[in-house]
Protein backbone atom coordinates (compact mmCIF):
# COMPACT_ATOMS: atom_id res chain seq x y z
CA UNK A 1 0.00 0.00 0.00
CA UNK A 2 1.21 3.50 -0.85
CA UNK A 3 0.56 6.49 1.43
CA UNK A 4 1.09 9.87 -0.23
CA UNK A 5 0.01 13.45 -0.67
CA UNK A 6 -3.02 13.66 -2.92
CA UNK A 7 -2.73 14.92 -6.48
CA UNK A 8 -5.33 16.71 -8.62
CA UNK A 9 -5.99 13.40 -10.36
CA UNK A 10 -7.19 11.97 -7.01
CA UNK A 11 -10.03 14.46 -6.50
CA UNK A 12 -12.79 12.27 -7.95
CA UNK A 13 -11.68 9.26 -5.91
CA UNK A 14 -11.54 11.36 -2.73
CA UNK A 15 -15.05 12.65 -3.40
CA UNK A 16 -16.26 9.06 -3.93
CA UNK A 17 -14.75 8.12 -0.56
CA UNK A 18 -16.32 11.18 1.08
CA UNK A 19 -19.75 10.34 -0.34
CA UNK A 20 -19.40 6.78 0.94
CA UNK A 21 -18.41 8.05 4.38
CA UNK A 22 -21.43 10.35 4.74
CA UNK A 23 -23.78 7.65 3.43
CA UNK A 24 -23.16 5.28 6.35
CA UNK A 25 -25.36 7.17 8.81
CA UNK A 26 -26.90 9.68 6.41
CA UNK A 27 -28.42 12.99 7.38
CA UNK A 28 -31.46 14.34 5.52
CA UNK A 29 -29.40 16.65 3.31
CA UNK A 30 -28.51 16.51 -0.36
CA UNK A 31 -24.87 15.58 -0.93
CA UNK A 32 -23.08 18.15 -3.09
CA UNK A 33 -20.30 16.35 -4.98
CA UNK A 34 -19.30 19.54 -6.80
CA UNK A 35 -18.78 21.42 -3.53
CA UNK A 36 -16.77 18.48 -2.19
CA UNK A 37 -14.57 18.46 -5.28
CA UNK A 38 -14.06 22.25 -5.11
CA UNK A 39 -13.07 21.99 -1.44
CA UNK A 40 -10.65 19.13 -2.04
CA UNK A 41 -9.05 21.01 -4.93
CA UNK A 42 -8.65 24.11 -2.72
CA UNK A 43 -7.10 21.96 0.02
CA UNK A 44 -4.47 20.55 -2.33
CA UNK A 45 -2.55 23.73 -1.49
CA UNK A 46 0.37 22.87 0.86
CA UNK A 47 -1.19 25.02 3.60
CA UNK A 48 -3.78 22.25 4.02
CA UNK A 49 -3.58 18.46 4.38
CA UNK A 50 -4.85 16.01 1.76
CA UNK A 51 -3.36 12.53 1.77
CA UNK A 52 -4.51 9.23 0.34
CA UNK A 53 -3.79 5.54 0.68
CA UNK A 54 -3.51 3.75 -2.63
CA UNK A 55 -3.79 0.01 -3.10
CA UNK A 56 -3.13 -1.52 -6.51
CA UNK A 57 -3.55 1.88 -8.15
CA UNK A 58 -6.87 2.64 -6.43
CA UNK A 59 -7.40 5.26 -3.74
CA UNK A 60 -8.90 3.42 -0.75
CA UNK A 61 -8.59 5.97 2.07
CA UNK A 62 -8.16 9.68 2.59
CA UNK A 63 -7.68 12.34 5.23
CA UNK A 64 -8.53 15.94 4.30
CA UNK A 65 -8.02 18.90 6.62
CA UNK A 66 -8.39 22.63 6.11
CA UNK A 67 -6.34 25.31 7.87
CA UNK A 68 -7.66 28.81 8.49
CA UNK A 69 -7.13 31.78 10.75
CA UNK A 70 -8.40 31.12 14.25
CA UNK A 71 -11.71 32.84 14.96
CA UNK A 72 -11.00 33.71 18.59
CA UNK A 73 -7.24 33.33 18.92
CA UNK A 74 -4.01 34.28 17.18
CA UNK A 75 -2.59 31.90 14.59
CA UNK A 76 -4.30 29.01 12.83
CA UNK A 77 -6.90 26.30 13.35
CA UNK A 78 -6.94 23.03 11.44
CA UNK A 79 -10.28 21.29 10.90
CA UNK A 80 -10.54 17.73 9.65
CA UNK A 81 -13.12 17.47 6.87
CA UNK A 82 -12.70 13.80 5.96
CA UNK A 83 -11.09 10.70 7.39
CA UNK A 84 -12.32 7.44 5.95
CA UNK A 85 -10.98 4.15 4.74
CA UNK A 86 -12.47 1.35 2.69
CA UNK A 87 -9.65 -1.02 3.63
CA UNK A 88 -8.89 -1.95 7.24
CA UNK A 89 -5.50 -0.60 8.24
CA UNK A 90 -5.24 1.93 5.42
CA UNK A 91 -6.43 4.86 7.54
CA UNK A 92 -4.02 4.44 10.44
CA UNK A 93 -0.85 5.61 8.62
CA UNK A 94 -2.79 8.58 7.21
CA UNK A 95 -3.99 9.61 10.67
CA UNK A 96 -0.45 9.27 12.04
CA UNK A 97 0.92 11.36 9.19
CA UNK A 98 -1.77 13.97 9.81
CA UNK A 99 -0.82 14.18 13.50
CA UNK A 100 2.88 14.57 12.56
CA UNK A 101 1.97 17.23 10.01
CA UNK A 102 -0.08 19.25 12.53
CA UNK A 103 2.68 19.09 15.14
CA UNK A 104 5.28 20.21 12.59
CA UNK A 105 3.44 23.47 11.91
CA UNK A 106 3.88 25.86 14.79
CA UNK A 107 1.24 28.25 13.41
CA UNK A 108 -1.48 25.62 14.00
CA UNK A 109 -2.65 26.16 17.56
CA UNK A 110 -5.77 23.97 17.42
CA UNK A 111 -6.58 20.92 15.33
CA UNK A 112 -10.15 19.69 15.56
CA UNK A 113 -11.67 16.40 14.49
CA UNK A 114 -15.24 15.37 15.14
CA UNK A 115 -15.98 11.69 15.56
CA UNK A 116 -19.34 10.33 14.46
CA UNK A 117 -21.80 9.02 17.04
CA UNK A 118 -20.83 5.47 17.92
CA UNK A 119 -17.22 5.86 16.77
CA UNK A 120 -15.03 2.87 17.51
CA UNK A 121 -13.41 3.42 20.93
CA UNK A 122 -10.09 2.29 19.41
CA UNK A 123 -10.24 5.29 17.07
CA UNK A 124 -10.88 7.59 20.02
CA UNK A 125 -7.91 6.08 21.87
CA UNK A 126 -5.69 6.42 18.80
CA UNK A 127 -6.42 10.13 18.48
CA UNK A 128 -5.83 10.63 22.20
CA UNK A 129 -2.46 8.83 21.98
CA UNK A 130 -1.54 11.12 19.08
CA UNK A 131 -2.22 14.20 21.21
CA UNK A 132 -5.84 14.97 20.35
CA UNK A 133 -6.76 14.62 24.00
CA UNK A 134 -9.14 17.51 24.74
CA UNK A 135 -12.70 16.29 24.47
CA UNK A 136 -15.52 18.68 23.61
CA UNK A 137 -19.22 18.10 23.27
CA UNK A 138 -20.56 18.77 19.79
CA UNK A 139 -24.27 19.27 19.23
CA UNK A 140 -25.79 19.60 15.78
CA UNK A 141 -29.15 20.88 14.63
CA UNK A 142 -30.26 19.00 11.51
CA UNK A 143 -33.35 20.24 9.69
CA UNK A 144 -35.68 17.31 9.14
CA UNK A 145 -34.66 15.35 12.22
CA UNK A 146 -37.06 15.80 15.09
CA UNK A 147 -35.82 15.29 18.64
Amino acid sequence: MIFRKAAPSDVDAIVDIAVESVSIDPLPVKVDRDAMADTVRACLNPAHFVWVAEQDGTVVASVVACVQQGFWFHKMQCSVLLYYTRVPGAGLPLIREFARWVKSRSAIKLAVIELEPGADPRLVNLFKRLGFARESLSLTYVRGIES
